[in-house]
């Protein structure tokens, strides 16, 4: 489901070893839930640890598999993220996975800076007056972005979209 991606951050589980199956609903507080296969998700050692046994007082959390689970959250070019305004079951997510730990900014931020100098190649052919070119390869990074197999698909495909449009506005890709 996940594409060896955690649920959560979705950075890359490089290894069997360090994937963990997160009970979304904590079996401890939620024992009649630990064998309800919708009740598990793929998670890497940092979401998983971080949430533990957490669970909120009020709400939940964003689920990973119901709808399109980025639109609660916003992605900056610097790998931060923040919840959608008025999201709080994103807020407390942010908070209780630790989705703003050191490391996977970082990584965020890395991916992020890699597809953003492919746009800004992109938009410097379009002001060259190479219009074809551009969205092509336009089009390449934002598929490559988008593709639910890559690290941080989410995040990509948001900063794709913004610095696309920042740089050539109402061109369509």
């Amino acid at each position: 489901m996940s594409s060896w991606k955690c649920a959560y951050c979705e950075g890359m589980i490089d290894a069997p070893r360090a994937a963990k199956v997160d009970h979304f609903k904590p079996k401890a507080l939620f024992p009649s839930l630990a064998y309800e296969w919708t009740n598990y998700f793929l998670a890497c050692e940092g979401c998983n640890g971080a949430k533990g046994d957490k669970w909120p007082e009020r709400g939940g959390y964003v689920r990973p598999d119901y709808g399109d689970p980025s639109r609660h959250f916003v992605f900056a070019e610097d790998g931060t993220v923040q919840p959608a305004s008025g999201h709080r079951a994103a807020e407390r997510m942010v908070e209780d996975f630790d989705l703003k730990r050191k490391g996977l900014v970082e990584k965020r931020r890395l991916d992020i800076e890699l597809m953003m100098r492919v746009v800004d190649a992109a938009a410097q052919f379009y002001r060259d007056g190479n219009e074809a070119q551009a969205k092509i390869f336009a089009a390449k990074a934002r598929d490559d972005a988008r593709n639910p197999k890559r690290a941080y698909s989410s995040a990509l495909t948001q900063c794709f979209w913004r610095a696309w449009e920042n740089a050539c506005p109402g061109v369509k890709v």
